[in-house]
């Protein structure tokens, strides 16, 4: 069982966060032609919604209550906040793109597919010059959900006090590239030092957290070229919870900010000129958060669901090993 998790814990990762990226970089891949400022733009784009959704998972799955373990107390738990992507993420609107070199070759076909809409074929742009270079834009992967399974410990410490950790270390892929992610949380019970709040029926808390993933993957390993994709966030939350025997109900409220860099390294030829890294892309997304859920505790074993509300919403389950 020991070398089983995280083989296990590997293969998840890699199914449900790392091959969906590696997919992007394939289809981003297509754009790399004509004018710089185009690729960029359509780029952005068409990755958009992914590097937003990623961001706002890893800001989730912190806590499953808001009070923190006794002294000496911990938990070991695995969770995946699953971000849902909303329908009106799933196209673009070239039209609107106001592009250099390429112009949309039929005027009534101009919306077309981001990274996570339907697998159907983009639309085709031609060049604005002589109308002879056509590009076909990348289809979607018909991404609906954002996966980032999350391994975290959580250690209890005085005055109320819990530390959070994230990690997995860094992985290598073979003819794909790497990916590695870490994190850091801290969780205090701060009513426990006001009198008046001190008496109330339930826990209350306060909650930092931050995490970043990094990955690379190769688009071609012998002419040194390559994706790049780093997302961090921050997340600030006031949490309240209450336990009977067995069940605990949990919620929290607060702000996400997550920023996510997608970079092509390497030395492309656009229409006959060489351009080194090419295209360096950020997206950020700031936002109040919401969520509630409950946990239910057997023995040493919890499991918990909750859902989160925001500009992208989020499903997130678990289970982990709790003690104290």
């Amino acid at each position: 069982m020991k070398k089983l998790f995280p083989i296990v814990l590997t293969s998840v990762l890699l199914v449900s966060v790392f091959l969906p990226n590696a997919y992007g970089q394939t289809e981003v891949e297509q754009l790399l032609t004509g004018n710089v400022n185009d690729a960029s733009a359509l780029a952005k784009a068409y990755l958009d919604p992914l590097a937003e959704s990623f961001g706002t998972s890893l800001n989730n799955g912190w806590y499953n209550s808001a009070k923190p373990h006794k002294l000496v107390g911990f938990d070991i738990t695995f969770t995946i906040p699953v971000t849902l992507t909303p329908s009106s993420t799933r196209k673009f609107d070239v039209s609107k793109m106001n592009l250099e070199y390429w112009e949309l070759k039929d005027n009534s076909q101009y919306m077309s597919p981001t990274v996570t809409g339907e697998k159907s074929g983009g639309i085709s742009l031609v060049d604005k010059a002589t109308g002879s270079n056509e590009l076909q834009l990348p289809q979607g992967a018909n991404l609906q959900f954002v996966p980032a399974p999350i391994v975290q410990v959580g250690v209890g410490l005085p005055f109320h006090t819990e530390i959070i950790g994230r990690f997995f270390p860094k992985v290598e892929v073979s003819d794909i590239g790497n990916f590695s992610m870490w994190g850091i949380g801290i969780k205090n019970e701060f009513k426990e030092f006001i009198p008046v709040f001190k008496a109330l029926p339930f826990s209350m808390s306060v909650l930092l957290g931050y995490s970043n993933f990094s990955s690379s993957f190769d688009i071609n390993s012998s002419q040194h070229k390559e994706l790049t994709f780093k997302a961090n966030g921050f997340t600030g939350k006031l949490l309240i919870s209450k336990s009977i025997p067995v069940l605990t109900v949990y919620a929290g409220v607060g702000f996400n900010k997550s920023k996510t860099n997608v970079d092509v390294k390497g030395t492309y030829d656009f229409s006959g000129v060489s351009v080194t890294d090419p295209i360096s892309l950020e997206f950020k997304n700031n936002g109040v958060n919401a969520n509630i859920g409950l946990r239910i505790k057997l023995a040493v074993l919890a499991f918990h669901f909750d859902y989160a509300f925001g500009k992208y919403s989020v499903a997130n389950a678990g289970v982990g090993i709790n003690f104290r």
